[in-house]
C-alpha cells in the first residue's frame, strides 16, 4: 500500500504535567489512517526532560528524551480517521498513571513527495 505524507498541526501535548503545542509530521496509508507514524520535535528549554521526540503510532507512543526513552500504550483505541484525536497514554506497567496527553489532534493527509 502507498504510504501518504500527513501532519497534524497545533495538537496540544502534555508530557509529564507540562502542556505544549506540537506539529506532528509523517506518513500514514492514506484516507483510512490504519498504519501511521507521526513524530513531533519537543521544545529543548536546557532542562533533563527538555528537548526530544515523540513519535506516535497506532495505538502507542514512544517519547525520546536525552534522560532516555519510554514506550507508551493508549489507554483506548484510537480512531485516526474520526476526526479530532483525544488520547491518554501510559507506561504498560503502570496503566493508571497517564504520561502522555494528546488532545485534538487532526490528522491531514497529501500528496507523497518523490
Amino acid at each position: 500500500m502507498a504510504k501518504t505524507r500527513c501532519h497534524a498541526e497545533r495538537a496540544e501535548v502534555t508530557l509529564r504535567a507540562k502542556t505544549m503545542l506540537l506539529e506532528f509530521t509523517g506518513e500514514c496509508d492514506g484516507d483510512a489512517l490504519t498504519a501511521i507514524r507521526l513524530v513531533a520535535e519537543l521544545p529543548d528549554a536546557g532542562g533533563p526532560e527538555d528537548g526530544g521526540t515523540i513519535v506516535l503510532e497506532q495505538d502507542g507512543a514512544t517519547v525520546t528524551q536525552p534522560d532516555g526513552e519510554v514506550r507508551l500504550t493508549a489507554r483506548e483505541p484510537i480512531r485516526w480517521a474520526a476526526g479530532p484525536v483525544d488520547a491518554d497514554f501510559a507506561l504498560p506497567e503502570s496503566p493508571e498513571a497517564t504520561v502522555l496527553t494528546v488532545r485534538g489532534l487532526v490528522v491531514r493527509t497529501e500528496p507523497a513527495r518523490d
